[in-house]
């Protein structure tokens, strides 16, 4: 089964010993490659983003505790590279292009993925004027990171690291660390259904300049709770989404000294993937991330993102 939310990405596996060995040492015993796989981060966090992304967005090939000892081989590795963009010309002239990676590592109770996306997108408002010119419509750049530990067929703890680089809505930087736990509440071989809780931890740093405040950024510390879906509808099609709510513990001077639970994100990524060829496929992926106090006051509650993609699958 193929089941994480990738920011426009596409595995398949193979099992790479060599690699095992350099990045996940510290993992001993006979490890065991999925045949079949249990979904998890944006992306949104964005987180991920986040999503989930950036970090937030993606869940996949958990490993299964059951599997019997002769099917434990080497480490499961997956890598895909992702690419999209569009041109328009004519009274509308403007250019946009997206790329992204997305890395996976399986060994028996452990899943360890890693994934990235960069987008750049540049607009003429007056394209009929001789005097306009282009000016950047979109900028920005998502990684996400997350490390898992089944203790049980249905049950893990998880922990995450995001990255968020955002000009346009007000981020010179913004990281996401994050802890919990997770419930498998569906997971069969074609459809999964799991949900988190945990604790969030938000460093923020903001392109205002000077500062609003001395510092200028803001430590946050929240509550976080996701929901990871997949469903497979066909042996060509899936639909995968991912939902990630944090809410603040502590008070926030740069965001109009929000207090506890004032300051709310929402991270939300869905994407719907076709299979072309046996290493291509299409992906249709929209981003949506939302925060009630952004900073500075003026700036919109909400962006958006939305990516097609030609997904290709290196291993």
């Amino acid at each position: 089964m193929r089941s994480d939310v990738r920011i426009g990405l596409r595995r398949s596996t193979k099992h790479v010993p060599i690699l095992a060995a350099f990045v996940l040492g510290s993992w001993v015993g006979s490890a065991s490659a999925q045949d079949e796989a249990i979904p998890d981060s944006i992306a949104a966090d964005v987180e991920g983003s986040s999503t989930e992304s950036t970090g937030e967005a993606n869940f996949s090939d958990a490993p299964d505790l059951e599997a019997a000892p002769e099917e434990k081989q080497g480490v499961e590795v997956d890598w895909s590279l992702s690419f999209g963009g569009a041109i328009n010309t004519g009274n509308t002239r403007s250019w946009n292009l997206a790329a992204g990676t997305d890395l996976l590592l399986v060994k028996e109770a452990h899943r360890l993925t890693i994934e990235s996306l960069f987008n750049f997108g540049r607009a003429d408002a007056a394209p009929l004027d001789p005097a306009s010119d282009y000016a950047t419509i979109s900028k920005k750049w998502l990684f996400g990171s997350r490390y898992e530990y089944f203790f049980t067929d249905m049950d893990a703890i998880w922990g995450s690291l995001g990255l968020r680089w955002d000009p346009l809505a007000g981020f010179d930087l913004q990281t996401l660390a994050n802890a919990g736990y997770l419930r498998a509440f569906v997971k069969e071989e074609n459809h999964f259904f799991a949900g988190r809780i945990g604790y969030s931890y938000t460093n923020e740093k903001y392109v205002n300049d000077p500062p609003l405040f001395p510092g200028g950024n803001s430590n946050i510390h929240g509550l976080l709770l996701a929901l990871d879906y997949e469903n497979k509808l066909n042996e060509h099609v899936e639909l995968l989404s991912s939902i990630a709510y944090i809410g603040n513990f502590n008070k926030i001077p740069a965001q109009r000294d929000a207090k506890a639970f004032q300051d709310n994100r929402i991270y939300w990524t869905v994407a719907l993937l076709s299979q072309i060829a046996e290493r291509l496929a299409f992906e249709a992926r929209f981003l949506f991330l939302y925060d009630s106090r952004p900073v500075p006051a003026e700036l919109a509650n909400v962006d958006t993102t939305t990516i097609f993609s030609l997904v290709v699958t290196l291993f």
